[in-house]
């Protein structure tokens, strides 16, 4: 770097007034050059740094009348994919004509014809003769027109016509004086430009030669003109190294710790963040660790590259959204959204946890069409309430933010497309442009630049989306375009660490280089061929096309020219274990070349690098797993004492509860609490209503009732949305049931019999009114699966005819859907020894025999496992039909013995409308009624424990906070202490 500062001074000096230009291949490092040059203490005066882009649109817009539409990359790929699917549609493509056109694809294509233009070809001059496969050349030639065609419609100038307008009209330029930046990155175009352009007398700032290694080929002009060696020259010709190197080199063993082992050494150096630099070799494999600590560490960083968008809040808002939209607007996404805070609502708007509960409440689950039917039902349910009650400030504010709610989302739906197979772009974009603009959280200056990046992305390629794609494509297309945005891309300033790719480095003045990422996978990368344009077929064109067979020997000579220009302390390293692979990871030879020429030992081998020390945790603190991973991994045993216990109060109660779990005692950790009988004993509080399956919960698991009854614990249910199921088990068992209750009370106000002959069609047309009125609530995913389900449902009243028909010989039907202790219906009431229990719920069917005796009908829509002929009470597990024939008895004053049976009804296909009758005398009433005492009792005690049949819990809702699996058998069996659940169990 010496010598390009020297010989740049005596360039300004020698041409103090002249305009001096010099010619680089990017911005960022002419600012890098402009910045060494100054801070050197030279002065910059008429120096200027253009690329040959710069050059050829000033020779341009001079020569034109009209303003040049450069082409954008965005627009460009966009247009490729078009022409691709075009060329596709109309069978014009033969080598690709088996490539599914994609937004990668559109990629490489594009990139393909950039190189092709850059190189000086046209549709005109395209050498077919050159590729290996005719159809190949002629889908290259058909591309090609097609791409001209379109800049032509849209009057757009690429990069390639923008050159060879600046040849058309340039000339020599004389009156500057221009200089070059060594081992120019040019085109066969761009070096035909400089050549007509620059002076004969053209000055090119020298490099520190790389010794050892032939350097790429290049053209005169982009030649690169040698300085003085410096010590890090003979990196690959240690023998002729005159000097010590500046130089370091250490291994991590993850990309973390690597990053931490930096961060170290630049604390230890005690100077300021912006003499120091980080080039990495990977940037996925970094960019993250330095963003996150940035964040943690309020470090102040630059990156050369930028930042992934998704870094940002508006760049995970636009992921999420995506994702919403491809859900079909499933709550649960849209949850995801608004619980990570990426969503903002403004001014009168319900709370976060209101519109969570709302949406979760109303089982909307998804589909545009379904949020606004919910949240309208809603709105009328309320506003019925709201005239029948005393008290309305509860639903005046309740019916204020359902109302609000509704109206946002109808206001975003005119913007969002439903999910459909086709969609619109233009929409779609629209709709993500719509929430960004009003509805997107920002907190930090990354987020706002993220959000003004996103929004200029889609402004860019909105004239031109206009276009019904598929929905996959459409998806597809959209994350090419808004989730590869980068953000925040910065040179160099004062005050901030920077890091950014090695490629970058080769200009960096920094005092402190550091190198990352060494390792053999990560570089220098391997020889690969791009399909669309192989290296025999970029010899055979010619031009100065580059050969990507010599990608890697390329790589390694600008790592290699970075360090020779270096003028700092520069430390090399790399990380020695791939942790996602769970394998050890190699250096590559660059870094046993560093290791020979800091250790003068010029025949070390790389066994020799093993011997580098490597630490697995972080030696400073840089954030709390710092601290935790230094305890955890010392020799020395560590107490927590109770000052660290009581700043981690849950860790605290965390260990009490497992100290008491890993007993064998009964603890109230396992379900044996202190309770108030008072509030929680039916038979003394006479506002406690129990029901049949509460009390066949508390019999199968009473650690499960606990949760539920005493804790109050719910399970999120969630309605998601399933393209192979429409109806749930629940929502398909209560329309069966409404059916079978329509159609009875039909016949009974009709004073007929069920006859399969003259009611098929009655009971079939009633249930497809039900179905129909089912499908405008709950719309089915598809077709095939609405009609597949609709064909069991009617199957279902076939079987259910049939049976009825012959059981209604014995029997007539007098109740249908009984209910008591619901709503203002009075309880039923149980007598025990010990007290009254009153009981709520809804018998299905009531019917009665000729005789006069009752009969309880039960309805089950699912398949009869878990029931059989003689297991009346199955451990406890099965009490309705004995809780329900006392309910109705005491209810409707019927007297003591007057039901008869009770029975389980299974009219279904699984079912094949088998009966599993209880009969209902006074030894199974007996042991019932012992069966609740002692249950009952479970309560008044505190006695929950956990059930002694694993069986028991493969369908509990409460697997994600129940602990039974944890406990071996002997100390469960311990732990199961309560007799009077052994005393349960005996009833089967």
């Amino acid at each position: 770097m010496k010598s390009l500062l020297y010989e740049l001074n005596q360039i300004c000096t020698n041409f103090p007034l002249r305009e001096k230009l010099v010619i680089v291949d990017s911005h960022s490092i002419g600012e890098q050059i402009n910045e060494a040059f100054v801070k050197a203490g030279y002065q910059a005066i008429n120096l200027k740094y253009k690329t040959v882009k710069d050059l050829a649109r000033t020779v341009v817009d001079l020569n034109s009348d009209q303003p040049q539409n450069i082409l954008d990359q965005t627009v460009g790929v966009h247009f490729t994919y078009n022409l691709l699917k075009e060329l596709k549609n109309q069978e014009k493509l033969r080598y690709f004509a088996g490539m599914e056109i994609t937004p990668a694809f559109s990629h490489a294509i594009d990139t393909t014809i950039q190189t092709l233009r850059l190189a000086g070809y046209t549709k005109d001059t395209l050498k077919k003769n050159a590729f290996i496969n005719p159809d190949k050349a002629e889908d290259i030639y058909e591309i090609l027109a097609e791409y001209e065609n379109t800049l032509s419609i849209h009057q757009f100038t690429d990069k390639a016509r923008l050159i060879n307008k600046a040849l058309e009209a340039t000339q020599i330029e004389d009156k500057g004086v221009f200089i070059l930046q060594s081992s120019l990155n040019l085109s066969h175009l761009e070096d035909q430009f400089l050549r007509k352009i620059i002076p004969e007398s053209v000055y090119k700032l020298p490099l520190a030669p790389v010794l050892g290694i032939n350097p790429p080929e290049r053209s005169s002009i982009s030649s690169v003109y040698w300085g003085q060696p410096a010590p890090l020259s003979y990196l690959y010709q240690q023998e002729e190294a005159i000097r010590e190197p500046n130089l370091e080199l250490f291994t991590a063993k993850t990309e973390e710790m690597e990053v931490k082992q930096i961060l170290e050494k630049i604390k230890e150096t005690n100077t300021s963040l912006d003499e120091s630099v980080v080039y990495y070799t990977n940037a996925d494999a970094y960019i993250t660790v330095f963003y996150h600590l940035s964040q943690k560490l309020d470090l102040p960083i630059t990156f050369g590259e930028g930042l992934p968008v998704s870094f940002s809040r508006p760049g995970r808002l636009v992921s999420g959204l995506i994702s919403w939209i491809q859900s079909n607007y499933s709550v649960q996404t849209f949850l995801d959204l608004l619980n990570e805070g990426l969503i903002e609502f403004g001014e009168g708007a319900p709370s976060k946890a209101k519109i969570s509960r709302v949406l979760r409440d109303l089982q909307i689950g998804w589909s545009q069409e379904r949020y606004l039917t919910h949240l309208d039902l809603e709105i009328e349910r309320l506003g019925d309430k709201l005239l029948q009650a005393e008290e309305t400030s509860i639903y005046e504010t309740r019916l204020k933010e359902i109302s609000w709610l509704r109206q946002w989302y109808a206001d975003l739906f005119k913007k969002l497309p439903p999910l459909n197979p086709t969609m619109n772009y233009k929409k779609s974009l629209t709709g993500i442009t719509y929430l960004l603009k009003n509805n997107c959280k920002t907190s930090s200056s990354l987020d706002e630049m993220a959000k003004s990046a996103l929004l200029e992305e889609i402004e860019r390629i909105l004239p031109f989306a206009d276009e019904s794609l598929s929905s996959y494509d459409l998806f597809e297309k959209v994350k090419d375009l808004l989730l590869t945005v980068q953000i925040n891309q910065s040179g160099p300033k004062p005050g901030h660490l920077h890091v950014s790719s090695y490629k970058r480095g080769i200009y960096n003045s920094r005092a402190h280089l550091f190198f990352v990422g060494l390792d053999n996978k990560k570089f220098p990368g391997n020889a690969s061929e791009d399909p669309l344009l192989l290296d025999t077929e970029r010899i055979q064109l010619g031009n100065g096309l580059p050969l990507l067979r010599e990608k890697g020997q390329e790589n390694l000579y600008t790592m290699l020219q970075a360090l020779a220009n270096s003028t700092g302390h520069v430390t090399v390293s790399y990380c020695n274990f791939d942790m996602n692979n769970n394998r050890v990871v190699n250096p590559a030879f660059v870094v046993l070349q560093c290791y020979r020429l800091i250790t003068g030992n010029k025949d070390a081998d790389f066994e020799a690098l093993k011997s580098l020390p490597s630490s697995i945790i972080a030696n400073d603190i840089f954030e709390d797993k710092d601290y935790w991973n230094e305890k955890l991994t010392n020799d020395r045993a560590q107490r927590l004492n109770e000052g660290i216990l009581n700043h981690f109060n849950n860790i605290k109660l965390g260990i009490t509860a497992e100290t008491g779990r890993n007993t064998r005692n009964y603890t109230e950790f396992d379900g044996l609490i202190q309770i108030d009988a008072e509030e929680y004993d039916p038979r003394r509080n006479q506002d406690k209503r129990l029901s049949a399956g509460k009390l066949e919960t508390l019999a199968k698991c009473p650690y499960s009732y606990f949760l539920k009854e005493v804790l109050k614990v719910r399970s999120v249910e969630d309605v998601s949305f399933d393209s192979n199921k429409w109806l749930d088990a629940a929502t398909r068992g209560s329309l069966l049931h409404s059916i079978f209750e329509n159609f009875y009370k039909k016949l009974t106000q009709d004073h007929a019999k069920p006859s399969y002959a003259d009611h098929l069609d009655l009971i079939l047309g009633m249930a497809q009114g039900l179905i129909d009125e089912q499908k405008e609530v709950l719309p089915p995913p598809n077709e095939r699966v609405y009609q597949r389900e609709r064909t069991d449902i009617l199957a279902c009243c076939e079987i259910f005819l049939k049976e009825e028909e012959h059981y209604s010989e014995n029997y007539q039907p007098l109740h249908f859907e009984y209910s008591f202790g619901i709503g203002e219906k009075d309880p039923a009431i149980i007598t025990l020894p010990s007290g009254d229990v009153r009981i709520s719920g809804i018998i299905d069917r009531v019917d009665q025999s000729k005789d006069g005796k009752y009969h309880i009908i039960d309805y089950k829509t699912g398949s009869t496992f878990g029931y059989s002929k003689n297991a009346a009470f199955k451990g406890g597990r099965q009490l309705q039909h004995m809780i329900y024939a006392m309910a109705i008895e005491q209810h409707l004053n019927l007297g003591e013995g007057a039901v008869e049976e009770s029975s389980y009804y299974f009219p279904t296909q699984k079912g094949l409308a088998q009966r599993f009758t209880r009969k209902q005398d006074r030894i199974l009433r007996t042991n019932g009624l012992d069966i609740l005492e002692k249950l009952i009792d479970a309560v008044k005690h505190g006695h929950f424990e956990m059930t002694d049949d694993v069986n028991d819990c493969k369908f509990c809702e409460f697997k994600l906070v129940c602990r039974r699996h944890f406990y071996d058998k002997e100390t469960l069996e311990m732990k199961q202490s309560n007799q009077k659940l052994k005393g349960v169990r005996a009833y089967d």
